[in-house]
């Protein structure tokens, strides 16, 4: 089968049309494109931005990250949140063993263990940030 390039001068998106019946410059659905927000000519004009990646992946490495053994206290690790600061590339994951079952009223266990972590997307590299049970994460 014929593989269909085309080059999206015109920038246009168009639903309305079937599939077969769009002119040349326009397109029926984007992947990995980005409006620009510029203040110049091209304001509104589409541009490629880079696709998505599968950063801490367990199965595949070199992504291998198992925090359970990086955190080093024989312990079940669960992620409660994440916060990403596109800025710098930089992935902050906040990771915890303990689970707090009171409703309201909640508890501070001093042999729990809590960890805040951070990775670079850029060099894949792995850093504890700090650990401690003072974090008081569950």
């Amino acid at each position: 089968m014929a593989e269909v390039k085309n080059a999206f001068i015109k920038s246009k998106m168009n639903k309305d049309l079937d599939d077969r019946l769009i002119p040349s410059g326009e397109y029926r659905e984007g992947i990995n494109i980005q409006v620009s927000k510029s203040e110049g000519a091209d304001v509104g004009a589409l541009e490629n931005v880079l696709g998505n990646e599968i950063a801490l992946d367990a199965s595949q490495p070199p992504n291998n990250v198992d925090f359970n053994i990086l955190s080093n206290c024989g312990c079940k690790l669960k992620s409660i949140g994440t916060y990403v600061d596109n800025s710098n590339s930089i992935i902050y994951i906040f990771l915890t063993d303990y689970t707090d079952n009171s409703i309201g009223n909640f508890t501070y266990n001093n042999s729990a263990n809590n960890f805040i972590y951070s990775y670079n997307t850029n060099t894949r590299q792995v850093v504890k940030l700090i650990e401690g049970p003072f974090l008081n994460f569950s």
